[in-house]
């Protein structure tokens, strides 16, 4: 019997057993170490909570998983007051989360950084770098991605490349949000949360046994707060609207039935829906020497005036703007999903997850944060997807090996129709001139103006854009942990992943009529081997240290904003190989959790905008593989836990994201350049303290 398996058929609290001494001495020491009987009277109230994970699809004590990684669970996330996925982010090292993404206007955006690899577009054409998955089912667009954190067993964050076990779009990690599951107990909650700018949120949940072998939970919630972004009339300084709201109600069914002493079937339904304002957007900065075409506007143009640094933001006022333009933020998203687990023997199981997922949606922004209609974009999106994955695992050799292995099947259909608004009116206006603005001929214009000029076309910066991608992807993959000795284990994966995209696009100018690109389907395929190796070793009852190898990579995709047909054109898939050390420790009688991780990531073939030239040297603006970076640092998490009452968290991260090859032809960045989205330090602290009321509950002050 292995000595991981000893610890686990002691009892819930020979684990803690270990007499406290000096951390320096526990974490060096392997052997001799000396133990005292804990005291069984104990209060496991005292005590840090073990947390259980299925992280490698498998469940595991969180200190024993090889992998950097901060779990959540249910009741760390109320007593953090939060309510949303992107809320997480300020938890958790190394990470940044966000709505908006890329500028999008949409609150339902989200925008996940895990040390330094993200996504930084929202367009369908791109993926991102962090997988987000709900009770195993992949969530693939960032539209939709800013999930209700309702009623759920715990959230965990991997930290680092995870393409062995979760594919394609893990390179910077993956976000595993698992749900609580009905147990027909007969039990549910209804709470409430009032606040600011008229705050008040709703959630509750009913749990109910149907059968003596089928049960059902229903969960709901409802988000209603006034937007704290204030847009005002720039002439009367009256408010004419808001953003920043919510407006959300989100529903889920869940049934759970044993089919069998052997079988048990999950099945879940969810529907969201969202009617908000955009996030805020403000305009901090206007330099008018820098554009020709925003003087140009001025004078030609300017509706209903012109742009100007009158309009910037207030630092006193933030949040205070004169935009007029989009300001909305709507969701229709839901699904359906079937879980089956399968004990075949003893030691053999098999899990099949099956899922149909679907939304729309629409969001807007006023990109120039004032009355003048000269920035503003418009998207509709809406997205279908079908996944399959199933999944064989056990041990073997006395229990010595515990292996797995699966495949995955994936079908997305998405949609994207974007109105933009750049300069707007100003094609109109130089066919109204009578004449070329320089005196030059309209048979051989050298600048804009007077009808017909050629020239006038290029300044229509009023786009149509239709975007459509097909994507199906495939996978097979196996990972095992084999214990070599009581102490020592080694872990092993490998996964293949093949993955075809069609791309369908037509893009037109719209006051001249004039096309972009006309109706065009270019296709790519990619696949790729992502392994994993990975050494453990137990030091003691509760130190373990890890070393790590892994790869992962985020699919190739297509430039989502060709200016001409030259540069309709795809991209190849970002990749990354990395290392990681680590240590996870429970000390002082289980009284205070310390998990430490540093990380080398050599990241390449990076997805940048660049310019280029065609065969005829005409240039235009593409996404291609145009960087390399080295990014290092690490993660340091304490959780403590010293009386009954007193629970203290702290974390702290560091990054050191550092490029090292930029094509010649890469913009808007140079080596020098600040990475998005990745601070140097990211760190947070809390300290709670809880007093029991008897016969009612408690009241925390945290």
């Amino acid at each position: 019997m292995s000595y991981r398996e000893k610890k686990r058929i002691q009892g819930p609290n020979s684990k803690y057993a270990v007499a406290p001494i000096a951390l320096a001495t526990l974490l060096g020491s392997t052997s001799n170490l000396v133990y005292a009987q804990q005291d069984t009277s104990a209060d496991a109230s005292t005590l840090l909570e073990e947390i259980i994970i299925t992280a490698r699809k498998r469940s595991e004590n969180l200190q024993e998983t090889p992998i950097a990684i901060s779990a959540f669970t249910n009741q760390e996330l109320e007593s953090r007051s939060l309510t949303n996925l992107a809320e997480l982010g300020s938890f958790v090292p190394n990470v940044t989360m966000a709505t908006g993404a890329g500028g999008s206007g949409g609150g339902s955006n989200l925008q996940v950084y895990i040390r330094g690899i993200g996504q930084a577009d929202f367009l369908f054409t791109t993926d991102p770098g962090v997988g987000v998955y709900v009770d195993g089912v992949y969530y693939p667009r960032s539209l939709g991605g800013v999930l209700d954190l309702l009623d759920l067993e715990r959230v965990e964050v991997l930290r680092g490349p995870q393409g062995t076990l979760f594919g394609k779009n893990t390179i910077g990690g993956a976000i595993n949000v698992v749900s609580r599951k009905p147990v027909g107990d007969g039990t549910g909650y209804i709470e409430g949360t009032i606040g600011r700018y008229n705050r008040l949120d709703l959630r509750g949940s009913f749990d109910v046994a149907l059968s003596e072998t089928f049960f059902a939970k229903v969960s709901v919630s409802s988000k209603d707060r006034d937007g704290y972004g204030r847009r005002l009339d720039f002439f009367s300084g009256e408010e004419t609207d808001r953003s920043g709201n919510e407006n959300q109600t989100a529903a889920r069914l869940a049934l759970h039935w044993k089919a069998s002493d052997t079988v048990t079937v999950d099945l879940s339904a969810d529907y969201t829906r969202e009617r908000e304002q955009s996030v805020p957007e403000v305009l901090a900065f206007y330099d008018e020497s820098v554009s020709a075409i925003a003087q140009l506007w001025n004078v030609l143009v300017a509706d209903p005036v012109p742009m100007s640094t009158v309009f910037l933001t207030s630092e006193d006022d933030p949040f205070t703007t004169f935009a007029t333009g989009p300001n909305e933020s709507n969701l229709d998203a839901g699904g359906a999903s079937m879980t089956i687990n399968w004990e075949i023997s003893d030691n053999i199981a098999f899990k099949s997850i099956t899922a149909y997922r679907k939304m729309d949606g629409r969001f807007g922004r006023d990109g120039d944060g004032s009355p003048a209609n000269y920035i503003a974009t418009d998207n509709t999106q809406d997205q279908k997807q079908f996944s399959q994955e199933i999944q064989f695992g056990g041990t073997a050799m006395d229990d010595k090996l515990v292996w797995l292995v699966g495949g995955f099947y994936f079908d997305e259909y998405g949609r994207d129709e974007n109105d933009v608004i750049l300069a707007s009116g100003l094609f109109n206006a130089l066919e109204a001139l009578p004449g070329t603005l320089d005196g030059s001929p309209l048979s051989a214009p050298t600048a804009p103006g007077g009808p017909g000029n050629p020239i006038n076309i290029s300044l229509d910066l009023d786009f149509d854009i239709f975007n459509e991608i097909d994507i199906k992807s495939y996978a097979a993959f196996t990972q095992s942990t084999y214990n070599i000795t009581d102490r020592l284990g080694l872990t092993a994966g490998l996964r293949y992943s093949y993955e075809t995209k069609d791309y369908t696009l037509d893009h037109q100018k719209v006051a001249s009529g004039a096309p972009i690109i006309n109706l065009t389907t270019v296709s790519d395929s990619w696949d790729s081997f992502t392994p994993l190796v990975a050494l453990d070793y137990q030091m003691s009852d509760n130190a373990l240290l890890y070393a790590s190898y892994s790869r992962g990579f985020k699919s190739g995709g297509f430039n989502g904003r060709p200016i001409n047909e030259g540069a309709v054109s795809s991209y190849d898939p970002e990749e990354v190989t990395a290392y990681e050390i680590g240590i996870k420790s429970d000390l002082l009688d289980n009284r205070l959790r310390l998990n430490i991780a540093a990380f080398y990531s050599d990241y390449t073939d990076i997805q940048l905008s660049a310019v280029s030239a065609d065969e005829n040297g005409v240039l235009q603006l593409v996404v291609d593989n145009a960087g390399d970076a080295e990014v290092k640092g690490f993660e340091v998490e304490l959780t403590a836990k010293p009386t009954a009452n007193l629970d203290v968290s702290s974390a702290i991260g560091y990054t050191d994201f550092k490029l090292t090859e930029l094509a010649p032809g890469a913009t808007d960045i140079t080596l020098e350049s600040s990475w998005p989205k990745t601070p140097s330090w990211t760190a947070s602290s809390s300290i709670q303290y809880t007093i029991p009321i008897d016969n009612f509950g408690s009241f925390a002050i945290r």
